[in-house]
């Protein structure tokens, strides 16, 4: 069955690695029609696996790719790096060369390209820090104007489950920066997946609130006017900074976890290293199937893997961090795309 295609809904910025793309490729169709992704592929990486691998998965359908961390990488297969229906992506901090090599990979490519817009602690703060940055991205502009192509803006908030103004972080960046060009495409990209350790921590389950669910109801309210098409974006189940690690192998703290995205939260089990954790690892999947945030195994293949494995049942074991890490992506995209679907 064909799946339909549509203007993406949702854009999940996410990390070139198995886990990402496994819950990706098992997306039902209906979810995929809404998803485009924003891949980056991590340090380190094989440049020439990690983008075959990135086509597999999207079947044909459009997606951003990041190449800004192996693009020096031995490998690297130049301006043929991305191929249609694939977008580079370019950034107002790339050294002038970078910038025109993506503009370059853009034209030929012929599916228009990505200009990623991180908005550091200067922007959120201080007005003057919008107004660099938008110097920056009219420079960009000029830089690239000779490719003649679609422009897409990603606006890269970063974390912002502790902040607390992100909301207006988000409404003072779409103000400088959207009337600058005459964007194909404007994505608010925010995630609230801690990046270190709730004090709550630790059995049964931590809690830690969702502040990205703010931006969807902005992106409605604002997004019915004249001007470039808004689409809502976040980190998939992980941290804003997953995507730019050599690895999660000891350098994320929630690796070893079970996860869940609920409403107006994230619910996060730790699993220890030591021997024995499948028992813990049920334990805690048992606590998420119990709980009134659980959708039901037949919502997504996350919500299914959790049932499963809670049951003891239809599983050979309980698996290891990147099959957690999958099945927390799945459920969380799946859960994302229906609900920006049910209010667009």
């Amino acid at each position: 069955m064909s799946e339909p295609r549509s203007e993406p809904l949702y854009v999940p910025a996410l990390p070139a690695r198995w886990s990402a793309l496994a819950a990706y490729d098992k997306l039902t169709p209906d979810v995929r029609a809404v998803v485009a992704p924003l891949w980056t592929v991590p340090p380190r990486v094989d440049p020439r696996a990690a983008l075959d691998r990135i086509a597999r998965v999207q079947r044909g359908r459009p997606a951003w790719v990041d190449t800004r961390h192996v693009e020096r990488e031995p490998g690297f297969p130049g301006h043929g790096a991305v191929r249609p229906p694939l977008r580079p992506v370019t950034s107002i901090e790339r050294a002038i060369g970078e910038q025109a090599a993506r503009a370059e990979a853009a034209r030929a490519v012929g599916t228009g390209l990505g200009i990623r817009v991180r908005q550091n602690s200067h922007d959120r703060v201080r007005p003057s820090g919008g107004e660099r940055t938008a110097e920056a991205l009219c420079r960009l502009l000029e830089r690239i104007a000779f490719a003649r192509c679609p422009l897409d803006l990603l606006i890269d908030l970063g974390a912002v489950d502790e902040d607390r103004g992100a909301d207006h972080t988000a409404l003072r960046a779409l103000n400088v920066l959207a009337p600058l060009h005459p964007w194909r495409t404007v994505v608010l990209l925010a995630g609230a997946f801690p990046r270190t350790r709730p004090e709550t921590y630790g059995p049964p389950l931590a809690e830690t609130c969702r502040a990205d669910r703010l931006l969807p109801e902005l992106l409605r309210h604002t997004g019915g006017g004249p001007g470039p098409r808004l689409v809502h974006g976040d980190y998939g189940a992980h941290d804003a900074a997953s995507a730019d690690r050599v690895s999660d192998t000891g350098e994320d703290p929630f690796r070893g976890a079970l996860r869940y995205t609920a409403e107006q939260a994230f619910l996060i089990g730790e699993v220890p290293a030591e021997s024995g954790h499948h028992l813990r690892v049920r334990a805690l999947a048992r606590e998420i199937v119990a709980s009134p945030c659980f959708r039901g195994a037949e919502y997504s293949k996350g919500d299914r893997w959790l049932r499963a494995c809670a049951d003891g049942r239809g599983l050979p074991g309980t698996g290891h961090p990147d099959v957690w890490i999958c099945a927390g992506h799945s459920q969380h995209l799946t859960h994302v795309a229906r609900e920006l679907r049910r209010h667009s």
